[in-house]
């Protein structure tokens, strides 16, 4: 039952515990929260408010009723923060990077089929290298540090319980099958990714974004509009609507448009089609495809490293090999599955047998290497690395760095748009998820290995072995991991000390208080109630202090003013992140490709003292024990899980169409409840006034954006504010969210079917996410509204000074509120006018 934070009267009682229905009739104001998953009680400010719709984790509540008037949220926070299991995704951070990497094409390459299927292909060639990059790491983990060089030395892991078996008779003189015991650890890393991607697409890509048909309303049956007869004249001009919906251009697209069946559908990585297809978030059946794609592909990798380094071994202690026709069988039966996976992963659509056949393959080619490394006999192994593993190495991370040149490639045509990504967005998405993904598991891995035995990076191993247990690392690892700490670290260091001292500047630059106290003083007269009490903040200022006191308080830019100034300035901040993201990623790759090139092709190691070894390698130590505090946290605190959902609000709003193995989708299953719920409140007569705030806004836009999964004649206003849709989904997502694309949602020059009857934009200029939809000066000028903040600049006396509210001071801002009152007055006042589509079919009728 509904009890209101701020309001003491009465509101009618159900019988017993039985709810009372939910009256949709009238005017609906629905609210949408942003990042953190802001419970329904804060959304409404009610201690209890009726859940209507949905379920606990993403629903509808509503608040006391007024005739007419209902107040609703969609708390949708339970999607990615509430359930202590979430915050395991954090483990899959370098899969979102890569998967949100496919989305940040340019609208120039977006709109040219060739270049867009270039992209398309590159960037999920390099999505699956990352995948076989974590699968070489663990393999690396397990088959040679473990299994190998561990199992091989009596003194390894005498205490640790699982490595301790590798001492058994059975496996002790064997150590081909230590390697396959070994390789038990990147198997498991399939399996667990591959139920992560099942179960997660059960949840989440479940939900269709198809509204149901309207039993006798006007809106007829969504299926119908969505595939059109184009045999038809009325077909053709619903194709030709549905086309400049998807902001397609040439007359040879409209068929492809209009077939949102059929094996199109649910395929968002598309040429030209946007936020406005109606099967955008229908990403089920993509999702299951390109992840038995990638299964099939890790397996298959799986199969040649265990194949070949087994025959290796066995040939470098000049053993008998075994049965050798299972390991040629293993290992052309996975090299086929990897170019056939290549092939198909890239390819826009894939036959429906292909994805099994290829996964049954690999699982052959599994069983033929495993049973190969079963069948060889007892050997003496030779000391030292693994045979083969170089090799398989080598040819990876080549493959790897050959995707991200081949992304670069294909960025470079596309051009750039001042206003979005400095430069080659994909390229240093891509390029820092390799980074991130490396750092971490080569230093799990040196963990790992330390706990067994001590850890050596020497350049020349000893002749045999040692009287202590030793695990020896590739030299070049030791190396590269002070490129990969101390040269990001340097470079964010340098950046933070720009950023500190032009945050400095802005406060202590006289013009720019100079500017805020007369804006105040024209524009924020004392107040009415308790002027007695009122102090201003501007003229507290204008006082204070006199001679060389005021003078070195203005130097160093105390007061008031200078606070706001540097709030306005640190509200730029984040648009200058992508500078650093891209020296890091240009910077690091180029470090990386030519320290391999000259290891790999000509033994040369690469440069490094002893200090930039150890303190690299203590900050490498760290990032394990770092990662699990944060998963500790984030599973036992609530607040904990919010502040790391708020990563995953930004970095899951994509379908997963590019790497399949990422976090899932929130969006998938949000912006469909959102379309039901539109229509449900339209079928019963109802109207309704969105209020969205920070990423709120942004599943507003896709959900009015898709005119398919619109009721026909409905009457909505939008009112958002906090709204990253240009500042931060504009600037990186261009094609998806550019100007062009935010336009057709404007209530004057919009499409049809998809123009709101009204939208306001409110934001502050001390706000980090939130910003202007449109640019300055250009149409539509209504939209855009800046609010002042603070608000104002007096204060009661003894009490504290205004402080800015930067991004979430608008939900207690009274503008914000008195707009959204004033909207749902206009649009309850307002006439529904029949469409010229809706009269023609009356007139026919008649």
């Amino acid at each position: 039952m509904p009890l209101q934070r701020h309001d003491t009267s009465p509101v009618p009682r159900p019988s017993g515990l039985v709810p009372p229905a939910a009256d949709l009739t009238g005017v609906t104001e629905l609210r949408l929260h942003g990042v953190g998953g802001t419970t329904p009680e804060d959304l409404l400010g009610d201690a209890a408010p009726q859940h209507v719709s949905g379920d606990r984790i993403a629903g509808f509540y509503r608040t006391a009723d007024l005739p007419d008037r209902h107040v609703e949220a969609y708390s949708w926070g339970g999607l990615t923060s509430r359930s202590g299991a979430r915050v395991l995704w954090l483990l899959l951070f370098p899969f979102a990077l890569a998967n949100v990497a496919g989305w940040m094409c340019s609208p120039r390459t977006h709109q040219r089929p060739v270049l867009f299927r270039l992209h398309r292909a590159a960037v999920r060639w390099a999505a699956l290298g990352l995948t076989l990059n974590l699968l070489l790491i663990v393999a690396m983990t397990g088959m040679e540090l473990l299994g190998y060089q561990c199992g091989g030395q009596s003194g390894c892991a005498d205490d640790a319980w699982p490595v301790r078996l590798l001492h058994h008779p059975l496996l002790a003189d064997h150590p081909a099958r230590r390697i396959l015991a070994g390789a038990l650890l990147p198997l498991a890393m399939v399996v667990l990714l591959a139920v992560l991607a099942l179960r997660t697409i059960a949840r989440y890509e479940s939900t269709s974004p198809q509204a149901p048909p309207a039993a006798n309303g006007p809106r007829g049956s969504a299926g119908e509009r969505a595939t059109p007869d184009l045999t038809e004249p009325a077909g053709l001009a619903q194709a030709a609507t549905l086309a400049e919906a998807a902001d397609l251009t040439e007359p040879a697209d409209l068929p492809k448009a209009a077939g949102r069946g059929g094996s199109d559908r649910g395929r968002a990585a598309r040429c030209g089609i946007g936020l406005a297809d109606p099967g955008f978030w229908d990403g089920r059946r993509s999702a299951l495809e390109q992840g038995y794609l990638h299964i099939a592909a890790g397996l298959a990798f799986v199969a040649i490293v265990l194949g070949h380094t087994v025959r290796e071994s066995a040939r470098t202690a000049d053993a008998p090999v075994y049965a050798p026709a299972l390991a040629q069988v293993a290992l052309a039966l996975a090299v086929l599955v990897l170019l056939g996976a290549a092939v198909v992963v890239a390819a826009e659509r894939c036959p429906v047998a292909v994805p099994a056949v290829l996964l049954g393959a690999a699982v052959a080619a599994v069983c033929c290497a495993g049973w190969f490394a079963a069948g060889q006999p007892a050997y003496r192994q030779a000391f030292g690395y693994l045979p083969g593993m170089r090799e398989v190495a080598g040819l990876a991370l080549g493959g790897v760095s050959g995707t991200l040149l081949l992304v670069l490639a294909a960025v470079v045509p596309g051009g750039w748009r001042r206003g979005t990504f400095v430069v080659f967005g994909p390229f240093v998405a891509l390029t820092l998820s390799v980074f991130a993904l490396n750092v971490v598991l080569v230093s799990m891995m040196t963990r790992i290995a330390g706990i067994t035995a001590e850890v050596s990076n020497r350049v020349h191993l000893p002749a045999g072995p040692t009287d202590r247990a030793e695990i020896y690392l590739y030299p070049v690892v030791g190396r590269l991991v002070p490129y990969l700490t101390l040269v990001p670290l340097g470079l964010i260091l340098v950046f933070a000390g720009y950023e500190l001292v032009c945050y400095w500047r802005a406060g202590a630059g006289r013009a720019q208080r100079e500017r805020i106290r007369a804006w105040y003083r024209e524009h924020s007269p004392r107040p009415e109630t308790e002027p007695g009490w009122q102090r201003s903040t501007v003229a507290a200022e204008a006082r204070g202090g006199r001679g060389f006191l005021r003078l070195w308080r203005n130097m160093l830019g105390r007061g008031w003013e200078a606070r706001i100034a540097r709030a306005r300035r640190f509200a730029r901040m984040p648009r200058d992140v992508d500078k650093l993201l891209t020296a890091i990623a240009v910077l690091c790759a180029i470090l990386l490709v030519v320290l391999q090139v000259r290891y790999w092709a000509f033994g040369i190691l690469p440069w490094g003292t002893q200090w930039t070894i150890t303190v690299g390698s203590y900050l490498a130590a760290t990032i394990p024990a770092m990662i699990i505090l944060v998963l500790r946290r984030g599973w036992r605190n609530l607040h904990s899980r919010r502040r790391i959902g708020v990563l995953w609000d930004v970095l899951t709003f994509w379908p997963r169409a590019y790497h399949p193995l990422a976090p899932p989708s929130y969006a998938e299953r949000a912006v469909p409840e959102l379309q039901q719920r539109l229509c449900r409140i339209r079928d019963s007569g109802g109207r309704v006034v969105l209020a969205a705030h920070s990423q709120g806004t942004v599943l507003a836009a896709a959900a009015l954006l898709q005119r398919e999964n619109r009721p026909n004649g409905d009457m909505v206003a939008l009112v958002t504010f906090g709204s990253p849709l240009s500042t931060l989904y504009g600037w990186a997502f261009p094609a998806y969210f550019g100007e062009r694309a935010l336009g057709r949602l404007t209530p004057t020059g919009g499409a049809p079917g998809v123009a709101l009857h009204a939208w306001r934009n409110f934001y502050y200029r001390t706000d980090y996410i939130g910003g202007r939809v449109f640019p300055a000066g250009r149409e539509p000028a209504e939209i855009d509204v800046e609010l002042p903040d603070p608000v104002s600049n007096w204060h009661i006396h003894g009490q504290p000074a205004p402080v800015a509210a930067r991004h979430s001071g608008y939900w207690v801002d009274p503008a914000v509120w008195r707009t959204v009152d004033d909207l749902a007055e206009a649009i309850a006042a307002a006439r529904r006018l029949p469409r010229q589509s809706q009269a023609a079919t009356l007139h026919e009728e008649a």
